[in-house]
C-alpha cells in the first residue's frame, strides 16, 4: 500500500528485487534506498563509459558550421563584431564561445573535438543528476552512457553546436532552481506565508543567476524560449499518483514565493539580453545584427517551411530517422510499464522536457540531425529506465521460477535476456571499434587522417580545402586577403588569410531569400581590395538553405551575378584546377606562383 505521495506504508513489504508481495504495485517516484548508496561510485562509473566510447571524437575535423564560428570568433578577439565585419544569421553567443575556444587552443583541426568530448562529459553530469532525481542512480548512469553512444555515432556534424551548448545552459538553470534531491517531499501547509528564513537570500540570488543562465541560451538560440515554462515550473512541481487512474500534481513552495523567485529570474535574464543588445549599439553594429536577425530572419526561416512540397511528411520522415525507431519504442513502453506500476510520476517532468526539445526542433523548420541535440539527453532517460525495468523484471520471473523449481525457464530466461542485450549491442561495438581504429591513425598522422576523413558529408570536401590551405600558405602572405566563392570557411580559417568582404561565404549572396544590396556591396569590397585569389567551388549545391539548385560555379557562369563574373574575368587568370575547387590569380602582379 501507497500513502497519497506515492510512498510505501508500513503494510507494504517489498521482494529482494524491489517488487511488492502482495498484489499493490508500488510507485518508484523516489529512488529504492540501495540505489541511493554509493552515488558518487556510480557517477564516475559512467563518466569513465561515456570516456572510453567518447574518446575517438577528438579526431572531430572542423565542419563547414564550426569553421563559420571559429572565423567570427577569430574576428572578436581582433575587435571585430558579428554581423557588421562578419556576416552570419546564427545569434551571437556561438561566436563568443568560439572566441574562447579559438583563444585557447587556437585555430587548430583537433580543438572541435576536444570540445565536444569535455562538452559529453559535461551533459553527462548534468544527465545523472537530473535522472536520479526521477527514476534512480541506476537508470541516470545507464542514461549517461545511451546519450554518449547515440553522439558518438552521429559524428562530427553534431559537435560543438549552438544545441548543444544550449542545453547545458537548460541544465545549469534546472539545478540554480531545483532545491533538494528528490521531486517528492512531504506536504506543508502552503495557505501560511513562508517564513524568511536564512537560506532564502540565497534561494533568490540563485533564481537571479538562473535568469542570467536563461539569457545566454537565448543568444544562443533564439527558440530557447520554448524550454522557460517547463524550468521555470517544474522545479517547484511534484508529480504523484492520485486515485487509481489520475496523476496529480503540487506546488512544493507557496505561489507567492514562486512569483517572488520568477521575479528575480526575470531580473537575471532582462540583465543578459540587455547586456548585448547595449553592446552591439555602442559598438556600431546593431544597424546589422538588427538587419539580420529583425528583417531578414522570418524570411530565412519561412524557406525551410516552404522548399519542398511534401513538407510534413519529409519532418515525420527526418524525425523517426533522427530519433530512431527503437527510441520511439523505448519511450512508449516506458510510459505503458510506468503507468501499469503507477509510476508515470516519475516520468512526467523527463517527458515534459523531452517534447520541449522536440518543440525546439520543429519550430526552426530543417530538422538537422544536430537540431534533436535538444531531446536526445531527456530520450536517453528512457532507455535507462526500461533497461532497469527489464533487468529487475527478469529477476521478479528467475525468482518465480526458482519457487516453482522450472530450472529450464530460468536458463531460458537468461538466453533471452542475453539475445536482447546483443541484438542492441552487436552493432554499436562494431561501430566503437572501427571508430578506434580511426582513431589510431589519426594518432600516427592527423593530416592524412583528415584528408581521409571517414565518414564525412558531401559538402565539407576536406581533402581539396586541406590542399587549398596548403597552397595558400607555400604561395601568399599573411597579410594577403583570399575570397572564398563558396561554403568552405575552412580555407580562410586554417590558412589564416582575412576575407576581404565580411560574406565570407556566399550562401546569403545565392539564396533566394539574399538581397542585391549584399551583391552590390560584395563586388565593391573585391574592387577595392582586389584579393591575391579568388577561389571558386564546385558541386556545392544545397537547395535547404539557399533555395537554389545551382552550385557556385553554375552561379557565376549562368550569369546569375554579372558583378562578379565581370570583376573575376577581367581582373583574375585561371591558376589551379582541382576536383572541387578553382582557383584563380590575380593577374599582372609579378608575383611567382607554385603550382604544386
Amino acid at each position: 500500500m501507497t500513502n497519497a505521495f506515492g510512498r510505501p506504508t508500513a503494510e507494504s513489504r517489498n521482494d529482494c528485487y524491489g517488487y511488492a508481495t502482495d498484489t499493490t504495485f508500488i510507485p518508484m517516484t523516489n529512488s529504492p534506498p540501495h540505489e541511493l548508496q554509493h552515488p558518487r561510485a556510480w557517477l564516475l562509473g559512467g563518466l569513465a563509459a561515456v570516456l572510453l566510447r567518447g574518446l575517438p571524437d577528438l579526431r572531430y575535423p572542423i565542419g563547414v558550421d564550426q569553421g563559420i564560428y571559429s572565423i567570427v570568433g577569430q574576428g572578436l578577439l581582433h575587435g571585430q563584431l558579428p554581423y557588421r565585419d562578419f556576416w552570419d544569421l546564427k545569434p551571437p553567443g556561438i561566436y563568443y564561445i568560439y572566441a574562447l575556444i579559438v583563444k585557447i587552443f587556437g585555430p587548430v583541426m583537433w580543438c572541435v573535438g576536444v570540445v565536444d568530448l569535455l562538452w559529453l562529459l559535461a551533459i553527462s553530469v548534468c544527465i545523472f543528476y537530473f535522472a536520479r532525481s526521477y527514476v534512480g542512480t541506476q537508470a541516470a548512469t545507464l542514461a549517461m552512457v545511451f546519450n554518449a553512444s547515440r553522439h558518438s555515432r552521429i559524428g562530427y556534424n553534431s559537435a560543438a553546436q549552438a544545441e548543444s551548448f544550449l542545453m547545458l545552459c537548460a541544465f545549469a538553470a534546472w539545478f540554480l532552481l531545483r532545491e533538494g534531491d528528490h521531486p517528492t517531499v512531504p506536504p506543508r501547509d502552503l495557505t501560511a506565508s513562508p517564513p524568511l528564513e536564512s537560506r532564502q537570500g540565497w534561494s533568490l540570488f540563485r533564481c537571479f543567476m538562473a535568469g542570467l543562465v536563461l539569457g545566454v541560451a537565448v543568444w544562443l538560440k533564439y527558440n530557447a524560449v520554448i524550454f522557460f515554462p517547463f524550468v521555470l515550473l517544474l522545479p517547484f512541481v511534484e508529480f504523484h499518483e492520485s486515485g487509481q487512474e489520475s496523476l496529480g500534481m503540487r506546488m512544493t513552495i507557496s505561489w507567492r514565493d514562486w512569483l517572488l523567485r520568477m521575479s528575480f529570474v526575470a531580473c537575471g535574464l532582462a540583465l543578459a539580453i540587455a547586456a548585448v543588445l547595449v553592446h552591439f549599439s555602442a559598438s556600431g553594429a546593431w544597424p546589422a545584427m538588427k538587419e539580420a536577425h529583425f528583417e531578414l530572419m522570418l524570411r530565412y526561416g519561412a524557406t525551410g517551411f516552404q522548399w519542398r512540397s511534401d513538407y510534413l511528411a519529409h519532418a515525420l520522415r527526418m524525425t523517426q530517422f533522427y530519433i530512431g525507431f527503437w527510441t520511439e519504442v523505448m519511450v512508449l513502453l516506458s510510459l505503458i510499464i510506468a503507468l501499469w506500476r503507477r509510476e508515470i510520476a516519475s516520468l512526467v517532468p523527463t517527458l515534459s522536457l523531452a517534447l520541449a526539445g522536440f518543440l525546439c526542433v520543429a519550430t526552426q523548420g530543417r530538422f538537422h540531425i544536430y537540431h534533436f541535440e535538444t531531446c536526445h539527453p531527456f530520450l536517453s532517460i528512457f532507455w535507462g529506465y526500461m533497461c532497469v525495468k527489464a533487468w529487475k523484471g527478469s529477476c521478479f520471473l528467475r525468482g518465480v521460477f526458482a519457487a516453482r523449481r522450472w530450472a529450464l525457464a530460468g536458463a531460458l530466461t537468461w538466453i533471452l535476456l542475453a539475445s536482447v542485450v546483443f541484438a542492441f549491442l552487436a552493432e554499436e561495438c562494431v561501430r566503437a571499434v572501427q571508430q578506434y581504429v580511426f582513431f589510431a591513425d589519426w594518432l600516427k598522422d592527423p593530416d592524412v587522417s583528415y584528408r581521409n576523413y571517414y565518414p564525412q558529408l558531401s559538402l565539407e570536401k576536406l581533402s581539396d580545402q586541406l590542399h587549398i590551405i596548403d597552397f595558400l600558405k607555400q604561395n601568399s602572405k599573411p597579410e594577403d586577403a583570399v575570397y572564398v566563392w563558396g561554403m568552405a570557411p575552412l580555407i580562410n580559417l586554417l590558412s589564416r588569410r582575412a576575407s576581404p568582404t565580411r560574406f565570407f561565404y556566399n550562401y546569403p549572396l545565392i539564396s533566394t531569400w539574399g538581397l542585391e544590396k549584399w551583391r552590390v556591396e560584395v563586388v565593391r569590397a573585391l574592387e577595392s581590395k582586389r584579393p591575391r585569389y579568388i577561389i571558386v567551388e564546385r558541386d556545392d549545391a544545397n537547395p535547404m538553405f539557399t533555395g537554389n539548385i545551382m552550385t557556385s560555379q553554375q552561379y557565376l557562369r549562368l550569369g546569375q551575378y554579372p558583378g562578379l563574373s565581370s570583376f573575376l574575368r577581367d581582373n583574375y587568370e585561371p591558376l589551379l584546377n582541382n576536383t572541387d575547387f578553382e582557383v584563380y590569380a590575380l593577374a599582372r602582379c609579378g608575383w611567382r606562383v607554385s603550382k604544386r
